[in-house]
């Protein structure tokens, strides 16, 4: 399958008040009112300060490891350090450790490894001082542009949509069915979709109403497809944005008649009577995951479990998921557990993303830092904002029990069980990283990685797995039971 995506763009810090104020949730528990703890975040401020100003003036090819060797690695253990430290309450070696990080990190140079430990130090300033140390932070449109630069020049998030789709599309060939509704929990630009609809409208070309394939092109007995997206979102009018540019992309496509429905996400969204009233029993329903545990809202494993209560009740033949890190590893944060563990992982993950990035555009690449400034850079600041609300700081509250349940577990828990990717869904990940071979550098970084009986892919990048992705369906009880 010839899989094409044609996209048209268009294109203070804040050091606080006289007052005393309290900085919680796990940095600083004692009141950072007196002068040494001013001084210390003043500290923080100026290295930052200086941070900047060697970028303007350095070379911009050059890392700043100042000799301690092993610089990447060091950076990560400062970071680890202070995030521990302010768990503990000690904010002199919290801000200590925040202020060797900016002394060794940059937004520029070669290495990558100072570069996303600059953008996860500004994330733990900020949250240190309640406040964005960044002075002015990227537009919409800038974070449009941004993501767009990164999905062409990455195959991360493609890779995770045309799989996706594959998916899609054997599961609804499978129904037999004319219509298709796919319910997008988090559809931001819409970028997986026009994949989907040119699949859709190609394969319509080749196949009768009644769903046999005769090959002769004949298109006098041929109807359109029905292809009907309720895509979930946080903004209503980045839901439109996304609307105009699906529809525009699917005006070039006759074969398929399309709508699409933006749901600004809330527990009022009546989701599940949206997709009763639209579809009735004639519309295969399929729904698309993608990276759940990475939203910026709170998500405990109480909460999740629900969310996967919701979409057992749409009855989908297809429940795609798509998972940051390796399979079966991901849980839900816990309670109010230590954040060490989550933060690991996401500064793991990040890392890996900012060295393959490395590979595939050069080092003084204007695109690569502007995606790195005005995309990857939010992801982490909201990654961590993300778990600092999810591990219920800020408030005193009786905290669910912790829990270390993977979304594998929980969707089994639910109702679903594992499906085996097909082997056309593995050959085309081969082919689409094939093609982007050009970005995996001499050393061929990227890989697919199969696991779990067939029943899981990762993209992998060096020794890290990236994403993976899983297929689910309804487990039936009836076989449930014939087989105990």
């Amino acid at each position: 399958m010839n899989l094409t995506l044609s996209l048209a763009i268009n294109g203070g810090t804040s050091t606080g008040t006289g007052k005393k104020r309290k900085v919680r949730d796990s940095v600083v528990i004692d009141d950072v009112g007196d002068g040494g703890d001013r001084s210390r975040v003043l500290r923080i401020l100026q290295a930052r300060e200086r941070m900047m100003a060697r970028l303007e003036v350095d070379d911009p090819r050059v890392a700043h490891d100042d000799g301690g060797g092993s610089g990447g690695l060091r950076l990560m253990h400062l970071l680890l350090t202070s995030v521990a430290a302010g768990e503990a309450g000690d904010v002199h070696a919290a801000t200590a450790a925040l202020h060797e990080v900016y002394r060794r990190a940059s937004f520029g140079g070669g290495d990558p490894a100072p570069r996303v430990a600059a953008y996860f130090a500004d994330a733990l300033a900020s949250r240190l001082l309640r406040s964005p140390v960044a002075a002015s932070p990227p537009t919409r449109g800038e974070q449009f542009l941004a993501y767009t630069m990164f999905y062409q020049a990455s195959p991360l998030y493609q890779f995770a949509h045309f799989t996706a789709n594959q998916a899609i599309v054997e599961a609804f060939e499978r129904g037999g069915r004319r219509r298709l509704h796919v319910v997008d929990f988090d559809v931001s630009y819409g970028f997986q979709w026009p994949s989907l609809i040119q699949s859709l409208s190609d394969a319509a070309v080749t196949s009768t109403s009644g769903g046999s394939h005769d090959g002769d092109g004949d298109g006098d007995s041929k109807e359109p497809v029905s292809l009907r997206i309720t895509g979930l979102g946080t903004s209503a009018d980045e839901l439109r944005q996304t609307e105009a540019r699906l529809t525009r992309f699917a005006s070039g496509c006759p074969n398929v008649r399309f709508e699409f429905e933006g749901v600004v996400n809330g527990p009022s969204s009546g989701l599940h009577e949206r997709i009763i009233k639209n579809d009735g029993d004639d519309a295969t329903v399929v729904v698309n995951l993608a990276f759940p545990a990475a939203r910026t809202s709170p998500t405990s494993t109480r909460e999740a479990c629900g969310d996967l209560a919701r979409v057992r009740s749409l009855n989908p033949s297809l429940v795609f998921l798509v998972e940051r890190g390796g399979s079966s590893s991901n849980g839900t944060p816990r309670g109010r557990s230590s954040l060490l563990p989550p933060f690991t992982a996401s500064l793991r993950y990040f890392a890996a993303v900012f060295d393959s990035l490395h590979e595939c555009l050069p080092a003084d690449s204007a695109e690569r830092l502007a995606i790195e400034r005005n995309y990857l850079g939010v992801e982490i600041s909201n990654a961590v904002s993300s778990l600092d609300r999810s591990h219920g700081g800020g408030g005193d509250h009786t905290a669910e029990p912790s829990s270390s349940a993977s979304w594998k577990d929980m969707m089994e828990s639910a109702g679903f069980q594992g499906v085996a990717l097909s082997s056309r869904t593995v050959s085309q990940a081969k082919l689409l990283l094939k093609m982007k071979s050009g970005c995996a550098g001499s050393g061929g970084g990227f890989r697919v990685i199969e696991g779990d009986g067939g029943r899981a892919m990762s993209l992998g990048w060096r020794d890290s797995a990236l994403i993976t992705t899983t297929a689910w369906r309804r487990r039936r009880r009836s076989i449930d039971k014939t087989s105990s």
